[in-house]
């Protein structure tokens, strides 16, 4: 593919992204860090029990590094217009809280980024 093209097809993957965004981002979640803004993003997160095989190995190395177990983390993507929370930042989910450990690089093609979260219940 010529570099000329790039910027092109990276407009039509984004496009796509927002023009699907309500089957793609079903969550309306408030994440806050501290006496930072909150953060209300629109987003999917998905347990790491039903992901790829490549995506879970990436997951159980983090919890590896982290001290957690890899069935409590999860993996997070947001609506291409909204800001992502700074790692640390939490929001309730799922009978515990949802925190923020990191994000992967942003996609070349759609410039989306993968964060990853680890759920910690009491």
């Amino acid at each position: 593919m010529s570099a000329d093209r790039l910027p092109g097809l990276q407009q039509l993957a984004r496009g796509a992204l927002v023009a699907n965004a309500d089957l793609l981002y079903r969550h309306a979640l408030t994440f806050t860090l501290g006496s930072a803004p909150p953060w209300e993003v629109r987003c999917s997160v998905q347990d790491a029990q039903k992901l790829k095989p490549d995506m879970l190995a990436r997951l159980q190395a983090t919890a590896a590094e982290v001290g957690v177990s890899y069935r409590d983390l999860r993996v997070l993507k947001i609506h291409p217009d909204d800001t992502p929370p700074y790692p640390g930042a939490t929001t309730p989910w799922d009978d515990g809280t949802l925190e923020v450990l990191d994000w992967s690089q942003p996609s070349d093609f759609t410039g989306q980024r993968v964060g990853t979260c680890v759920l910690r219940r009491p």
